[in-house]
C-alpha cells in the first residue's frame, strides 16, 4: 500500500511539475496580465464571489502576486497566502509584498498545500493557472480544499478548463493549453471530495475558445 502510495505521489509531482515548469520564467506575461488584473476582477471575478468572506485567503499558482493584490484590497482580509509551485515566484511574492504583514509567501509542490491550518481558509482562490492542470492534480487540491475550508462559511473560487477534448493527450496540444476537464468533472470531483458548487459559469471568451474555461465556486457539503 505504501510502495502504491509513493507511486501515486511522484507521478502526481511530475504531472504538476511539466505544467508548473513553464511558469518560472513569464515575467512578460506576469507583466501583462497584471496590467489587465483590474478590469478581470470588476468585469468578472468580482461579480462571482461578492458575497464570500475575506478574512483569510489562499492564493493558488499566485505567480507574482497580481491575485493576491486584489484579495488584500478587499474589506476584511487578514491575511493571505500566496501559494506557488516555483521558487522563483515564491521570491518574486516574498519580494513584492515585503512591507506586508498579511502576506504569507510559500512554496508548494504542485498537487498539496502544505503548513496551513484545517478549517481556517475563508477563501481559497485560483485564478488563471488551474485551466492548465492535469485533472488529476485537480482531484488532489480538491481533497486539499476540502480539509482547509472553513466549515461554516468557507468558500472555494475555481478557474479551470471547460476543455474535454483530447483525452489522455499533451496539455500543450489542446487549445489555449487547456487540460482535459469540464464543469460536470469539477462538480463530480467536488462531490466526491465532499464539496457543493454553490454557482458555476462557462465563459465564452472569445469565439475561438467555445466556452473552454468555467468558475466554479464550492463549499463544503
Amino acid at each position: 500500500m505504501m510502495t502504491e502510495i509513493l507511486s501515486h505521489n511522484a507521478r502526481l509531482s511530475e504531472l504538476a511539475q511539466f505544467v508548473g515548469r513553464d511558469w518560472k520564467t513569464a515575467a512578460s506575461y506576469y507583466d501583462a496580465a497584471e496590467r489587465d488584473m483590474d478590469r478581470r476582477w470588476d468585469a468578472l471575478i468580482w461579480p462571482f464571489i461578492a458575497d464570500c468572506r475575506f478574512t483569510v485567503c489562499l492564493d493558488l499558482a499566485a505567480g507574482h502576486g497580481r491575485n493576491t493584490r486584489k484579495l488584500l484590497e478587499q474589506r476584511g482580509c487578514e491575511r493571505v497566502y500566496a501559494v506557488d509551485i516555483n521558487q522563483e515566484n515564491v521570491d518574486f511574492c516574498l519580494q513584492r509584498f515585503e512591507n506586508e504583514p498579511r502576506v504569507t509567501s510559500m512554496r508548494n509542490d504542485g498537487y498539496t498545500i502544505g503548513d496551513v491550518g484545517a478549517g481556517s481558509v475563508t477563501l481559497l482562490y485560483s485564478f488563471d493557472a488551474m485551466v492548465h492542470f492535469d485533472s488529476d492534480v485537480v482531484r488532489s487540491y480538491l481533497a486539499q480544499i476540502a480539509r482547509l475550508l472553513d466549515p461554516h462559511d468557507g468558500r472555494a473560487f475555481l478557474h479551470h478548463s471547460n476543455y474535454s477534448g483530447n483525452p489522455g493527450g499533451n496539455v500543450r496540444d489542446n487549445p489555449h493549453w487547456r487540460n482535459f476537464m469540464s464543469a460536470a468533472l469539477m462538480a463530480h470531483y467536488g462531490a466526491k471530495e465532499g464539496l457543493t458548487v454553490v454557482r458555476q459559469t462557462t465563459l465564452d471568451w472569445a469565439r475561438d475558445r467555445s466556452s473552454i474555461d468555467c468558475l466554479t465556486l464550492f463549499r463544503k457539503s
